[in-house]
């Protein structure tokens, strides 16, 4: 019986699509589990597990998944969309020049609600007018970001 538990062999380690119903059950499998043992299943685990622990209310188990040799840019750009994420997974996509090269990156980290706001901030400048314009219009968005859209507007005209 190794850390994940009796059930938690290749199954959530390997990589394959996963049904409704089968998610839940990956859910209720990794919500057992101690803090060590998410760590470690956030390196190994697969797609689906990742994003689960990505969502992690321990910014440890959330940190980790950064960490998987597993990680593809298709993985980043959910995790940078999803207001489910968790900031400090948010913070570590937004700091890294290799995911933010990616346009798709950029744009889901600063339309993301849960992106801290100083990171979502650093991209604005890069936007153009019209963006800026919806940006400063957006309610989903922080305060503090909508109102840096609209000075970067009054700065533009």
């Amino acid at each position: 019986m190794g850390p994940f538990g009796p059930a938690a062999g290749p199954d959530l380690t390997e990589e394959r699509p996963v049904g409704e119903e089968e998610r839940s059950s990956i859910a209720a499998q990794v919500a057992k589990l101690s803090v060590p043992a998410k760590v470690e299943l956030a390196v190994k685990g697969n797609k689906e597990v990742r994003r689960l622990l990505s969502r992690d209310a321990s910014s440890m188990v959330a940190r980790a998944v950064t960490g998987s040799p597993k990680l593809t840019e298709d993985d980043i750009i959910s995790y940078a969309a999803s207001a489910l994420t968790h900031e400090d997974v948010l913070r570590f996509i937004a700091d890294s020049r290799q995911w933010t090269a990616n346009r798709q990156v950029v744009g889901a980290l600063v339309q993301n609600p849960r992106t801290p706001p100083p990171a979502a901030i650093r991209f604005l400048k890069s936007y153009q007018t019209s963006e800026l314009r919806v940006l400063s219009q957006n309610r989903s968005l922080s305060a503090v970001v909508r109102q840096e859209a609209r000075r970067l507007l009054a700065q533009r005209h």
